[in-house]
């Protein structure tokens, strides 16, 4: 019986590896994942090289270009017509060949899965590119700009709207860092800079900056641009000396408590496992002036890069 059943499923496995490729699978699948399509009719040389071609584009896409170019899209249509051309053609291969592992239904599976996991696993834990829409980190960081933001250390693995893993804050974490962090406020990602620490005292008032009773310097660069420096950390600014001076909010924030509000600015004691930010453009940001502190929680990670 073991002997019968053994060769049925030999004879099972043979049947498979033998079949020929469905033209119109492979056509659809040259068209929609062009390696896939590839390894689907056994050509494995040809996968690799559109792999590397898509990755090429997608690398330019995302790293290089400030907007999506009709240009991409284009090489992307015509990479996927004739990709679909050359697996329609293959899966008419009048030879009898026995078909490899990654060419059958479990392999490309199992391949496309591996894939899909790799890319999904470093974005959620490792490096994510973020892109900054606001002005509030002018002059630093121009709208528009992408972000290589580091998770790993961080604590808030998440990728394509799903949370894989929640973790205490491993990696350090300095004044004057850049931090993306869901806001307080919406959970909306943002980006600002690290003014206080757990356990420090901020104060801004009169468009000045203390942490800790030391004034942060500053130098003028020219017109509304200063360089400031806040420990052994220099980074420019934008503010209007001559402009009104910060506003108390309106509305509360947790731990509101650990403030003191004046006509001329604010004092917080930053409680612990919370981070005050502020944005770069002083009087056009809305940071931890306005909805409180960051909880270690909220951090997604720290800019590393910054792509123009």
């Amino acid at each position: 019986m073991d002997a019968l059943q053994g060769a049925q499923g030999l004879t099972l496995e043979s049947t498979e590896a033998y079949r020929k490729p469905s033209k119109w699978i492979a056509a659809a699948l040259g068209f929609f994942i062009p390696p896939v399509g590839m390894l689907y009719v056994s050509r494995p040389g040809r996968a690799a090289i559109y792999f590397v071609l898509l990755a090429v584009v997608a690398t330019v896409n995302g790293l290089v270009l400030r907007e999506r170019q009709w240009l991409l899209d284009a090489v992307i249509l015509l990479t996927g017509i004739v990709c679909a051309v050359q697996a329609y053609r293959g899966s008419r291969d009048t030879r009898v060949l026995r078909r490899s592992w990654y060419s059958r239904g479990f392999g490309l599976v199992a391949i496309v899965a591996a894939f899909v996991a790799v890319v999904v696993g470093a974005q959620a834990f490792l490096f994510e590119l973020f892109r900054l829409t606001s002005g509030s980190m002018l002059p630093s960081i121009e709208p528009g700009a992408r972000l290589i933001v580091k998770k790993w250390g961080y604590g808030n693995y998440e990728a394509y709207g799903i949370h894989f893993a929640r973790a205490a804050v491993s990696s350090d974490l300095n004044r004057g860092d850049i931090l993306v962090f869901e806001s307080p406020e919406n959970r909306a990602a943002s980006a600002k800079r690290i003014i206080g620490l757990p356990g420090d005292t901020v104060a801004y008032f009169s468009k000045r900056l203390w942490v800790n009773e030391q004034e942060a310097s500053r130098a003028r660069i020219s017109g509304t641009k200063y360089l400031e420096r806040l420990g052994a950390r220099e980074y420019p600014v934008l503010f209007d000396a001559e402009a009104h001076s910060f506003v108390p909010p309106a509305k509360t924030f947790p731990l509101e408590d650990r403030c003191t509000f004046t006509k001329e600015g604010m004092s917080c004691r930053v409680p612990a496992g919370r981070y005050f930010v502020l944005g770069d453009n002083r009087d056009n940001s809305t940071d931890s002036r306005a909805f409180g502190f960051v909880p270690a929680g909220n951090i997604v990670g720290k800019v590393q890069y910054v792509l123009p």
